[in-house]
């Protein structure tokens, strides 16, 4: 199991075992951040019907330095975006006595079973177990796009739905909490590949760069871009969706011939994020930029198999259609294609790529929040 980051480890109180399961229909007490417990919430505290979401986002520079195997070594960086698009997962009482099962689970699929370890969804599956939920709840999972694309949407349900199972239980969690149990969910107890920055953007929201340190830390710094700033950098982006789906872990898993100097590409693309800050708070034209994702993505076909033969033609057919520069987002090999170019371009791209579908986003927006909450 990966150890979890510093400042957590550091103030997470012991768990201790032999103690009695929490009856029916109450939350037990679960770690937390800060020094002091939670005190366990009474049935009478999960009456509560609660909504939350957490948004997806774009990767723009630096992905792959947000991985401890480098940032533990070298350090890393990710410029990144929330968008407006989201994961959001409602939690309500579920009123076992009256049915044959205790927990009811819906998301591409259904489930209907009497404890979690009977869950087959395995993030669904180890949070509760986390948590101490073992019956009397029901859970409904929904998304604005397609798991499996390269906007970090796994990352971003788990941080919903951790927020959410805590406002059931009559907690509040703030975003760095909710990064961290989400990062030790995904990457310790599931012991699934990636990086940081998923679990970290889809939390705090907003428009960050994200610095990793050796000790394992990491700092979340919001970029300073006005109104008429992100206007226009919305107006230039454009994502394509490839129809291709894959899962991240699969590829991160694949056993490519690992280049030598992969260490110093990476580091090169963390220093890109860095650049990127740099251009976007100036008054340099938005095409630029686009020449740094350029940058960015060539690297990140040197030092991973992150691309297909096909989704190699599709950006060059986007570049040739005016594009001045792009990337394919997340760990590869699928999802959406990003490109950046003046909005006169936008159509000549989307033909360029075979009408494939596209869409437009806004940046900069909120992090994990409960959008309803009703007794």
């Amino acid at each position: 199991m990966a150890p979890m980051p510093t400042a957590v480890l550091a103030a997470r109180p012991k768990r201790h075992g032999g103690g009695a399961s929490p009856e029916p229909g109450r939350c037990a007490p679960a770690a937390r951040s800060s020094a002091a417990p939670f005190a366990p919430a009474t049935r009478e505290g999960r009456d509560t019907m609660v909504i939350s979401r957490a948004p997806i986002r774009v990767s723009f520079l630096g992905g792959g330095s947000d991985f401890p195997a480098h940032f533990q070594q070298h350090g890393g960086a990710v410029l990144t975006t929330a968008i407006n698009r989201y994961a959001y997962v409602t939690v309500q009482p579920f009123l076992q006595e009256y049915f044959d099962h205790k927990i009811r689970l819906a998301y591409r699929r259904s489930e209907a079973v009497n404890s979690p370890a009977e869950i087959q969804h395995p993030a669904i599956r180890a949070t509760l177990k986390k948590l101490g939920l073992s019956s009397g709840l029901e859970m409904h999972v929904m998304a604005d796009l397609p798991a499996r694309t390269g906007l970090g949407s796994s990352s971003s349900f788990v941080v919903a739905m951790l927020q959410a199972l805590h406002a059931h239980c009559g907690r509040f969690r703030s975003a760095r909490d909710l990064a961290d149990e989400a990062i030790e969910i995904e990457r310790g107890l599931l012991n699934e590949a990636g990086g940081w920055q998923d679990q970290v953007i889809a939390a705090h929201g907003g428009f960050s760069l994200i610095t990793f340190g050796r000790d394992r830390s990491y700092h979340v710094a919001p970029v300073p871009l006005t109104t008429e700033r992100i206007r226009a950098l919305e107006e230039h982006l454009l994502l394509v969706y490839t129809e291709i789906q894959r899962d991240s872990a699969d590829v991160l898993r694949q056993p490519p011939p690992v280049p030598a100097d992969r260490p110093v590409l990476v580091s090169r693309m963390a220093d890109l994020a860095q650049l990127g800050v740099d251009y976007l708070a100036s008054d340099r034209p938005i095409a630029r930029f686009g020449e740094l994702l350029h940058a960015g993505w060539e690297l990140k076909k040197r030092a991973s198999a992150a691309t297909l033969p096909q989704i190699d033609a599709w950006y060059q057919a986007g570049l040739n259609a005016g594009a001045t520069g792009g990337k394919l987002l997340g760990a590869g090999q699928g999802g959406f294609l990003l490109f950046l170019a003046a909005p006169r371009y936008h159509e000549a791209i989307r033909r360029a790529v075979g009408a494939r579908p596209a869409i437009q986003v806004r940046v900069n927006a909120p992090g994990a929040q409960i959008i309803f909450s009703q007794r």
